[in-house]
């Protein structure tokens, strides 16, 4: 069925172009979710879409480049939540669960989803530097907060990048078992994973 984000409003020619792009952009995603990188062709996508492959070039290089951009766009998701970590006077643990709340939103998503559910060893070394470089602000992130936390006395002694492999290790692994035919809300799977992790954290 074609995709109805496709169709023409009554935009500016740079708004219409970047509508097409996302809308090429969550379709991939969401068929390499679905199907897998390596089972999915810029075919299947343009099929998807009611469009010639070769339309697909107008707004994207080629397949690995549909998933480095959404990559991107999951980090940058993330980009608020991580300045806000570090602006507001909250308790480290408050804004542990805060950005982890928007970590498990993220995974909800269909870009979310593509950045733990698709390798990103297929991409350019330069797009996979890039792509962990953003991967470590965030992790290096909670890192940081668990070091506040133990530093004002409400974490307890842990090493806090063995913590931080714990958490996002558990948050990482939700959308390979939270699938469709039974899927549970994320906000929900949140909920329960952050009164473990929350307690164990707490001093």
């Amino acid at each position: 069925m074609p995709n109805n984000s496709w169709n023409e409003e009554k935009l500016s020619r740079d708004e219409q172009r970047q509508r097409k792009r996302m809308a090429v952009l969550r379709t991939g995603a969401r068929l390499f979710n679905e199907r897998g990188f390596d089972r999915t062709s810029l075919v299947d996508i343009a099929n998807e879409l009611n469009v010639s492959k070769r339309t697909l070039y107008y707004y994207v290089e080629n397949k690995d480049d549909i998933l480095f951009q959404c990559s991107r766009l999951a980090m940058e998701f993330m980009s608020d939540e991580i300045i806000k970590s570090k602006e507001t006077a909250s308790p480290a643990l408050q804004r542990i669960e805060s950005l982890m709340r928007v970590y498990m939103e993220l995974l909800s998503n269909e870009f979310g989803s593509c950045l733990v559910l698709c390798q990103d060893d297929v991409l350019s070394n330069e797009n996979q530097k890039i792509l962990r470089q953003e991967r470590t602000i965030l992790d290096h992130r909670v890192r940081d907060l668990i070091n506040e936390g133990m530093e004002d006395g409400s974490i307890s002694p842990c090493d806090p990048k063995y913590a931080t492999a714990a958490i996002f290790g558990a948050f990482n692994w939700v959308p390979y078992w939270n699938k469709a035919s039974n899927t549970q809300p994320y906000n929900e799977v949140a909920d329960q994973f952050l009164k473990i992790y929350i307690k164990g954290l707490s001093a």
